[in-house]
């Protein structure tokens, strides 16, 4: 059996179950382990089966059987931690019992079953609110539309400031809608953020469309009015790097930060056609 544990939010869970469709391919008994999950009180738990109607495939034990289990049966460990190399999953781990850990964040993880990914990140329009359907069909007669992702929350609180916070600030915006206003003219935003009001009051957009309407466990659907948009600027997010990801327009142009995190460049994480500019 192969493990893949599932933290994070949505994003990181989207990176982590394209890790598991892939790895599913070479070892058919990969499971996903949810049992870190049953007290992860961080954004809105597991998503993928509310937001994907994805069927339920995963192991989920209470944490102290988890950790026994664990020590028992997993004498190898495949923890990926943020850096830049990628983790050599397919040919290497052949050993009956191995639990992987990380992220993953790089299409490089899932880059040969694309279709497959596209298949499963499928949203469900039905759970979709009707102000978020009604703004899906201005956007798909839009071909100037523009996502436009401005985190900050939880990004400017103390434990993450240093390390990722301070990546995307104004500077970052500015060198952005600059590069993408150079690719595409005349350029309609629709802007998505936990702080609109600091959008508007930094931002000059004009006739851009300020999305307010999904919060708390609605959030995803803004994730999924992204994917409509025809281009993209995001942030060092996971969140709205599956927003772009996920949009099908064959000349998407994807504007992004060079740097991820403060110790890290964007290039893993970013497919190589995504324009990188600067954060200063």
């Amino acid at each position: 059996m192969r493990l893949i544990k599932v933290t994070g939010g949505l994003g990181n869970q989207m990176f982590i179950y394209a890790m598991y469709l892939r790895m599913k391919k070479r070892f058919p008994d990969t499971r996903l382990d949810l049992s870190d999950m049953m007290h992860y009180n961080v954004h809105y738990g597991y998503e993928m089966h509310r937001v994907f109607g994805l069927p339920k495939i995963e192991f989920c034990l209470p944490q102290p059987l988890k950790k026994v289990l664990e020590f028992l049966f997993f004498r190898t460990i495949i923890e990926r931690k943020q850096k830049g190399s990628l983790l050599p999953y397919t040919r290497r781990y052949r050993w009956p019992f191995v639990y992987f850990k990380g992220f993953y964040q790089s299409e490089k993880y899932f880059d040969d079953i694309r279709d497959e990914v596209r298949r499963a990140f499928t949203f469900r329009l039905d759970a979709a609110g009707p102000k978020t359907v009604s703004l899906l069909r201005v956007m798909d007669a839009d071909d100037c539309s523009v996502s436009l992702h401005v985190r900050r929350g939880d990004y400017l609180s103390p434990q993450h400031w240093e390390a990722i916070g301070c990546i995307c600030q104004l500077p970052y915006y500015q060198n952005a809608l600059r590069k993408l206003e150079e690719q595409v003219p005349s350029p309609h935003y629709y802007v998505f953020s936990d702080d609109l009001e600091w959008v508007r009051q930094q931002l000059p957009l004009p006739g851009a469309v300020y999305v307010d309407w999904n919060t708390g466990e609605d959030s995803w659907q803004d994730m999924l009015l992204m994917s409509h948009c025809r281009h993209h600027i995001i942030c060092n997010s996971t969140f709205s790097w599956w927003g772009a990801w996920l949009g099908n327009h064959p000349d998407k142009v994807v504007v992004a930060p060079e740097q991820w995190t403060r110790h890290e460049d964007s290039r893993v994480i970013l497919p190589p056609e995504w324009l990188r500019v600067p954060i200063r």
